[in-house]
């Protein structure tokens, strides 16, 4: 049994599993510094409760769907995209909702780009769907991945802690979906244009070859070659190999 096969002890695998869990709504919510709960410490940590259930599972899920079937990062960023759109176009729609942000710079961001015929702004949709590629889930998920390297391409979670982290995601959409929906509801085209392309996405991902065994990125070692295989003697004729002469 290799390194790269070993046991891999629980403490390990659950703590990168709760670190990713905890980091991808941190990237995603706070450092990016928009909220206004970012002046209020005790307010971030109660927002970890939904925001870790909302982002984080999502980022452990979307990891360990790659790297339990052999893939890598093409994967990942065509999952963590369909799940972008799942976020804002389902779960707080707020790809289509026109008063999702009382602001007037919402109007101003919206509406250049606005397609009326689909009740999107691609402006937004570029910039929604590709901050939660970025930001909630794949930087998330190489940051901690870095800081295991020696497991970044195993699986961390077991059954057990998948269906947890589903779980954990149902309840947070949940509770996002319906307090985005008291006063706005897309309609069923635009629910199912997004479930269409989230799907679309998905199999997209999984469409994509696996990895060769071994193919981790390492360099095969190479056999240094004899002096005689790098420096050819030259021949010895038929006088100069008789001792006589």
């Amino acid at each position: 049994m290799t390194a790269d096969q070993a046991p891999i002890p629980a403490r390990t695998r659950i703590g990168a599993a709760v670190g990713l869990l905890l980091l991808s709504p941190i990237c995603a919510e706070y450092l990016i510094g928009y909220d206004q709960i970012i002046s209020n410490p005790l307010d971030m940590l109660t927002g970890l409760l939904v925001l870790g259930p909302l982002y984080g599972t999502v980022a452990v899920l979307i990891r360990e769907a790659a790297r339990r079937t052999g893939r890598g990062w093409p994967t990942m960023l065509l999952l963590s995209a369909a799940f972008g759109l799942v976020q804002a176009g389902v779960v707080d729609q707020s790809l289509f909702n026109p008063d999702f942000v009382d602001e007037a710079s919402w109007d101003d961001d919206r509406l250049p780009t606005f397609v009326a015929g689909l009740g999107v702004s691609v402006k937004h949709v570029v910039g929604f769907v590709g901050g939660h590629v970025i930001w909630s889930f794949c930087a998330p998920i190489g940051v901690v991945e870095s800081c295991v390297p020696r497991i970044a391409d195993r699986a961390w979670l077991g059954r057990a802690g998948i269906t947890v982290m589903v779980v954990l995601y149902g309840l947070g959409a949940l509770v996002i979906f319906k307090e985005h929906s008291k006063h706005f509801l897309a309609t069923p085209a635009q629910f199912g244009t997004v479930a269409l392309f989230a799907l679309g996405l998905a199999v997209a991902a999984f469409a994509l070859p696996r990895r060769r065994p071994g193919g981790g990125g390492r360099p095969r070692a190479r056999r240094c070659p004899s002096p005689a295989h790098r420096w050819p003697l030259p021949r010895r004729t038929a006088r100069s190999a008789d001792p006589r002469r």
